[in-house]
C-alpha cells in the first residue's frame, strides 16, 4: 500500500501543476489527504492512538479545506484564463526538473524506506513549486496543502511518527493559511474579475 500512496501523491501533485480546472485540482489535493489518512489508519507499526489521531486529522482536512475552496470557486465561477501563466507543458517541465534536482540534493534523513524519502521530498518540492509557478491565488493555496502532505508522508514513515501536537499545529496553520487565501482569492476576483495574483503588481497607492 505504501507504494500506491507515494506514487499517488507524486502523480496527483504533478497533475495539479498542469490542471486548468480549479475544481479538479481541489479534488486531487483532497484525494491526497484522504489517501494519507486511510494509510495512517491501516498502519500497524506505530502506536494506535497516534495513528488514529493522524488519520482522523488528515481525513478531516480532506473534507473541510477542499469544501472551503470549492465554495470559493462557486462564488467566482467566471474565471478568465490567465494569459501571463506559463503553459502547462512548461510548468510540468520546470516542476519535474526542479523536484528531481532538489530530491538529489537532500541527504537521507532516517525514514524507513529510501523510496518514501524521495517521494516525500518530491511532493514537498512540488507543492512549493505549485505556489511559485501558478498565478491563481487558489492554486497557490493548494501548493501549500500539497507541501504539507509531503511532510505528513515523511512523518508517517518515521520510526516514531510525528508527535501529535506537531500534527495538530500543522493543520491549524494550514486552516488559517487556506482560509485567508480563499478570502483573498474571492476579493481579488470581485475587484478584478480574475484570481490572477500578478494583477496586484499594477496596483499603486
Amino acid at each position: 500500500m505504501t507504494g500506491a500512496v507515494t506514487w499517488g501523491l507524486v502523480i496527483s501533485s504533478l497533475a495539479v501543476i498542469v490542471a486548468r480546472r480549479r475544481s479538479l485540482a481541489i479534488l486531487l489535493v483532497a484525494a491526497q489527504s484522504l489517501g494519507l489518512g486511510l494509510y495512517a489508519l491501516t498502519q500497524e507499526s506505530h502506536t494506535s492512538t497516534a495513528l488514529a489521531v493522524t488519520g482522523t486529522v488528515l481525513i478531516a482536512k480532506a473534507l473541510v479545506l477542499p469544501a472551503l475552496l470549492l465554495l470559493t470557486v462557486r462564488r467566482a465561477r467566471k474565471e478568465r484564463l490567465i494569459a501571463t501563466e506559463i503553459p502547462a507543458l512548461g510548468r510540468l517541465a520546470i516542476a519535474v526538473a526542479s523536484a528531481l534536482a532538489i530530491e538529489q540534493l537532500i541527504p537521507r534523513f532516517g525514514l524507513t524506506s529510501a523510496g518514501v524519502e524521495h517521494a516525500a521530498v518530491g511532493v514537498l518540492a512540488l507543492g512549493i513549486l505549485t505556489a511559485v509557478v501558478r498565478r491563481a491565488v487558489l492554486f497557490q493555496a493548494l501548493g501549500f496543502l500539497i507541501a504539507e502532505n509531503g511532510i505528513y508522508l515523511a512523518g508517517l514513515s518515521l520510526p516514531g511518527g510525528l508527535p501529535v501536537f506537531i500534527e495538530l499545529g500543522l493543520v491549524f496553520d494550514l486552516v488559517v493559511i487556506v482560509s485567508v487565501a480563499a478570502a483573498f482569492a474571492a476579493k481579488i476576483h470581485e475587484q478584478l474579475g480574475s484570481g490572477d495574483s500578478s494583477l496586484l503588481e499594477a496596483l499603486r497607492d
